[in-house]
């Protein structure tokens, strides 16, 4: 699903993340934060991709996203990092099937 500036900054919102550390999450320069937030261009490559799983792992816990977010929030040092973080605890945290 393409980002509209709209998913963008609301994105970042949610994640209540400055533009600064919003680039730093995605791996990208602060200036390219402010241009997918103005139009004048959309996510691509590795940051659409963390993006993407970003948005499937809140969806998939609306009611409680708040430790999500909270981790997001502590791994912006890490870059796009955080994906596979946020993947990792999801195997982790998998009930075993029956």
């Amino acid at each position: 699903m393409a980002w509209s500036v709209t998913d963008v900054i609301a994105l970042r919102r949610r994640l209540v993340l400055s533009v600064g550390d919003f680039a730093k999450l995605f791996g990208v320069d602060a200036r390219t934060v402010y241009r997918w937030e103005t139009g004048h261009s959309k996510p691509a490559g590795a940051a659409e991709a963390v993006m993407n799983g970003v948005r499937e792992k809140l969806s998939k816990c609306p009611g409680d996203a708040a430790p999500v977010i909270a981790l997001l929030r502590d791994a912006t040092a890490m870059g796009g990092l955080a994906f596979l973080v946020v993947k990792l605890l999801d195997i982790a945290s998998a009930k075993p099937k029956s």
